[in-house]
């Protein structure tokens, strides 16, 4: 999600060559939630709808010198979810148990580039991202593949991914005789600064 991408990126500028070596200084940055996006869509035998939220949290912290030592969480309040159907959108709290489980979070710890270069505008390319995925109180490994642009001084990454609500636990809701499907579809569109420091190690 976005945090690995930010990650993904100025761990990319470590394996550069024609960049300037790395130093040991410990670089950190935020997410932009005013610039990020998280959909999921959810699908029933007669209709699909996209939920939506803009309240993406998240940090992480790059040691240049410890790669292996990077981390990276990203975090949505699971209330905050729109899906422009208050009915659909107060079910989905309930059988998500958002009151107890107010969180779905990614801790990121494993980063590796997959395809990553340097273009007229930047930095891009693709990213495999490991870590692990908590929603409604369960924890399972999540990987994928996050695509990443870095331009000036702004990160923006998008991921898609799969999640099964049985897996993690959740109630699907019926109605009419029929059940919600049991994927979740998940396409994360992130954003943020990089941190001045990490500019000047540029």
């Amino acid at each position: 999600m976005r945090v690995p991408v930010v990650l993904s990126m100025l761990a990319g500028l470590l394996v550069c060559p024609n960049d300037t070596p790395a130093h040991a200084q410990q670089v950190a940055a935020s997410v932009d939630s005013t610039a990020s996006v998280v959909h999921y869509t959810g699908t029933a035998p007669l209709h699909s709808w996209r939920g939506t939220s803009r309240s993406v949290g998240g940090e992480f912290i790059l040691r240049p010198s410890r790669p292996d030592s990077s981390r990276a969480v990203i975090r949505i309040p699971v209330a905050t979810f729109d899906s422009g159907n208050g009915r659909r959108d107060s079910g989905m709290r309930d059988v998500t148990e958002a009151d107890e489980y107010p969180f779905v979070t990614f801790r990121g710890t494993d980063f590796s580039p997959v395809t990553w270069g340097r273009g007229a505008s930047g930095y891009r390319g693709g990213w495999s991202v490991s870590g692990e995925l908590t929603f409604h109180g369960r924890t399972h490994p999540l990987s994928d593949t996050v695509s990443v642009e870095v331009t000036g001084d702004t990160v923006r990454a998008r991921a898609e991914f799969d999640v099964s609500l049985s897996r993690f636990d959740v109630e699907r809701p019926g109605f009419m005789g029929f059940t919600v499907g049991d994927t979740i579809r998940i396409d994360a569109q992130l954003a943020g600064s990089i941190a001045p420091d990490t500019l000047s190690a540029r």
